[in-house]
């Protein structure tokens, strides 16, 4: 019984997790991260929707939730997830174009599994959040005792664009339970 529940554990990564259990909670070992939407038509439907948007907000209607198959790639081996992405910030300065790719902030949120210890994590635009600034604000608060979410750049691959973002820890039950 207990080898059967083990399998089960680790069958989203190609590797045995109990070996590279203190690797797996260091941001510097992901390589990077990739996402898939499976329907991604009606994915690049939804940024032109914004892009073309008159608003200078995001309108709420267009932060639409698509499944999403996410791999998390390391130098040891890869994890699968499945999870939902739907479009974060308020603003249009959270999807840019670059050579005519859309490069766009997210909110993930994993169904089963977690990366980091989160099940659900932002990718933002680093120019969103005012580019290493962010990383550096966490960094301070958190030595200074109070909580604040796991950030830090991770290189990803979105429905195929490659691009640097932030990772977040969202602000969830996982994040009181990883501070105590």
């Amino acid at each position: 019984f207990i080898f059967i529940l083990a399998s089960e554990v680790n069958s989203s990564c190609n590797f045995p997790t109990g070996y590279h259990i203190d690797k797996l909670s260091n941001p510097s070992n992901i390589q990077f991260i990739k996402i898939d939407t499976p329907n991604s038509s009606k994915y690049a439907q939804n940024v032109f929707r914004i892009i073309t948007s008159k608003s200078r907000n995001i309108p709420d209607e267009l932060k639409i939730n698509f499944k999403a198959n996410i791999s998390v790639h390391y130098n040891f081996g890869i994890c699968k997830y499945s999870g939902r992405v739907r479009q974060s910030g308020d603003l249009k300065d959270h999807i840019i174009l670059r050579n005519g790719q859309p490069i766009r902030s997210l909110d993930v949120k994993l169904k089963e599994g977690n990366i980091l210890n989160a099940v659900r994590f932002k990718l933002l635009i680093p120019n969103s959040r005012n580019g290493l600034n962010e990383i550096l604000a966490t960094l301070i608060l958190k030595n200074l005792g109070f909580i604040a979410p796991d950030t830090f750049e991770v290189r990803t691959s979105i429905n195929g664009v490659n691009s640097v973002m932030l990772f977040q820890e969202k602000e969830t039950k996982e994040l009181l339970e990883k501070n105590l």
